[in-house]
């Protein structure tokens, strides 16, 4: 799960997928919501892209977004 802050605010979204060694939550400063579609987290010097998937998951009390692992990039310096 990772809260990310976006344009209108916080949301969380429930992560599939992904390198082995990202956590599953994380704070709202190390996720970005890039458009409508995509969440991208900074981890290990590459930006982790999520896709959402339109599917929702009860979790924690809360229905939550879930995203898919898509692909990672590296950081531009």
């Amino acid at each position: 799960m990772s809260e990310a802050e976006g344009g209108s605010g916080k949301v969380k979204a429930v992560l599939q997928g992904g390198p082995s060694t990202l956590p599953k939550t994380f704070p709202p400063a190390q996720a970005l919501i890039a458009d409508r579609n995509r969440l991208v987290i900074s981890h290990c010097g590459r930006n982790v892209h999520f896709a959402f998937t339109g599917r929702l998951l009860g979790l924690e009390g809360m229905t939550m977004p879930v995203a898919e692992w898509m692909y990672s990039t590296a950081i531009a310096e």
